[in-house]
């Protein structure tokens, strides 16, 4: 019992000396920053109304300190170089932000976007902080900013956007079983005809999935879209089995599009690895159809 007792206040008494000689970190003043929320922001183009993009003081507590933005392009040289008084207005009067020790720890730039009904593609201006008085900059001293044209003409054609997939499966041993799943069609940031089918492949058996991005190009009638053969689909693995599919079967498949409908015949080549050991191949034709989410 003594020795008991002996290691108990051993024990104790250590604990009780090791927490007094933690000292509590403390976040100095001079450690305070400034930075945006978020590297990126995207506007849409018809928001109607002003955008906000926070600037966050990162501090113990409120303290006087300043800091400067600017607005660069020189990234964007050529087209898609956002322009002021064209694509957007600046709403704030100086391109200083003030915090005080008595007001709060997020300032804001503000821009309104300028919906011209026009379509010119997305645009886009760096803003960076610079000059900090009081404070440092943080890591996100940078946020760039992407104007989206919402006069996409493929918007305009009702093409891109939600659509719930139907498909039959591809897989032997479940030969007339349907699929159904989401997909999103989204326009390509560099061409005007070219979108991207987000997941064209039926969620056909439970694991983890690794779909990629289709890409097709639509026609200027808007009726058709070409999509080129092969493209690499992405994987599937069930546990047992690591699926890599491919659209195959000839140079391209072309996707029939009507009154927000679009129906896409293709064959789905599959190759089924076990480990890093190829145990067979798969192949079935992949009758598609893809019905717009209003």
């Amino acid at each position: 019992m003594k020795i008991n007792k002996f290691i108990y206040v051993a024990v104790v008494g250590a604990l009780f000396a090791s927490c007094q000689s933690v000292e509590t970190p403390m976040f100095s003043d001079a450690d305070a920053f400034v930075a945006f929320d978020s590297k990126t922001t995207t506007i849409d183009e018809n928001a109607g109304k002003e955008i906000q993009i926070p600037i966050s003081l990162v501090a113990s507590k409120a303290l006087d300190v300043t800091v400067n933005f600017e607005i660069d392009t020189t990234a964007y040289a050529g087209k898609n170089a956002a322009k002021e008084g064209v694509n957007y207005r600046l709403k704030n009067t100086s391109k200083t932000l003030t915090y005080t020790s008595g007001g709060e720890l997020v300032q804001y730039i503000v821009i309104e976007p300028i919906d011209n009904d026009t379509y010119d593609g997305d645009v886009c201006l760096d803003i960076k902080l610079v000059a900090p008085s009081g404070c440092n900059l943080g890591a996100n001293y940078t946020t760039s900013v992407t104007i989206a044209d919402d006069d996409h003409p493929l918007a305009a054609a009702g093409i891109l956007g939600s659509y719930k997939a139907k498909g039959a499966s591809p897989f032997q041993g479940e030969e007339g079983v349907t699929y159904t799943w989401n997909c999103e069609i989204q326009k390509d940031a560099d061409y005007v005809n070219r979108v991207w089918f987000s997941q064209i492949v039926p969620d056909a058996l439970t694991g983890t999935a690794s779909y990629k991005a289709v890409m097709g190009e639509v026609s200027d009638d808007f009726t058709r879209i070409t999509i080129k053969a092969p493209q690499d689909l992405g994987t599937l693995n069930n546990g047992a089995y690591t699926l890599q599919f491919e659209l195959g079967s000839g140079s391209s498949v072309d996707a029939q599009v009507s009154n927000g409908t679009i129906s896409i015949n293709a064959v789905l080549l599959g190759r089924a690895y076990e480990g890093t050991s190829l145990a067979g191949n798969i192949s079935g034709a992949q009758a598609v159809t893809l019905t717009k989410v209003e």
